[in-house]
């Protein structure tokens, strides 16, 4: 029986698988490989800035947790202190007045953010302790704790965190004088670098005097509530900040909804 011919058909279709799979198994031309990367390029172009809104919004929503812990811890301070908030400045009925040129900052007492750690996780007020807490570190800011702020920017002033308390509740002050506590901010974030250019150096204190504003303080050392250059960091979070007010509550806010005088002014109680 004669089989060569069945051999050369088998070998006619082994060749020819051979050829199919060399046939598909051919690597890119140089033109699919620039289409490739095209559409690569084009899906990135799409994707990342929806990353960013969404690291940007998971900051806020961060940020907005720590405040919320800041303003309860601040809440229970006042309960079981006499009504009192967090004192490092000597008393005063009307800081506004007496303090309207900066010229009674001593004796100053710390940070005011020091008395309220064993309302949040540490157990001991302490400076140290101060910044080994999350909560008053905002991931959005480049430098909560930045140990240039007592040492070189402000010698001998408090620790810094991202955040700053209202100058007017650091002379005494009790929560009953508060007439509207959720619309009065007690604590802002703090600016740690300039809004804009031109550069500025960062506000390096625990406290902001809303007072300080000229023209309607001639008196004020410096403008705390220019809303570029002064104690709060304004646009850290989409165009705007996170505030806490009296009552506990915080919020994402415009500076301009909380600050714009003569008509609006959050910041003084």
């Amino acid at each position: 029986m004669n089989n060569k011919p069945v051999a050369k058909k088998i070998i006619k279709h082994r060749s020819a698988a051979i050829m199919y799979d060399n046939k598909h198994n051919r690597a890119f031309t140089l033109v699919e490989l620039l289409v490739i990367i095209a559409i690569i390029a084009i899906l990135t172009a799409f994707l990342l800035p929806a990353l960013s809104r969404a690291k940007i919004g998971s900051e806020t929503t961060i940020c907005l947790s720590n405040t919320r812990q800041i303003g309860m811890a601040i809440r229970l301070y006042t309960m079981e202190n006499n009504d009192k908030f967090p004192q490092t400045k000597r008393t005063e009925s009307d800081p506004e007045k007496n303090d309207a040129d900066g010229s009674i900052e001593d004796p100053d007492l710390g940070s005011a953010f020091v008395p309220i750690l064993p309302y949040v996780s540490a157990l001991n007020s302490q400076n140290e302790n101060l910044q080994r807490q999350k909560v008053f570190a905002c991931p959005a800011d480049p430098d909560p704790f930045d140990p240039l702020g007592p040492t070189v920017y402000n010698p001998g002033g408090p620790w810094l965190v991202s955040y700053l308390i209202n100058g007017y509740f650091i002379w005494g002050m009790k929560d009953s004088a508060v007439g509207k506590p959720s619309t009065t901010t007690i604590v802002s974030e703090r600016r740690s670098v300039a809004n804009q250019n031109p550069y500025a150096d960062p506000f390096s204190d625990d406290s902001y005097k809303s007072w300080f504003y000229p023209p309607t303080n001639p008196q004020a050392p410096e403008n705390d509530m220019d809303e570029w250059t002064g104690a709060i960091q304004t646009w850290r979070h989409t165009g705007g900040a996170v505030y806490i007010f009296c009552d506990g509550h915080s919020e994402w806010m415009t500076f301009s909804r909380t600050f714009n005088p003569p008509y609006i002014n959050f910041h003084r109680p």
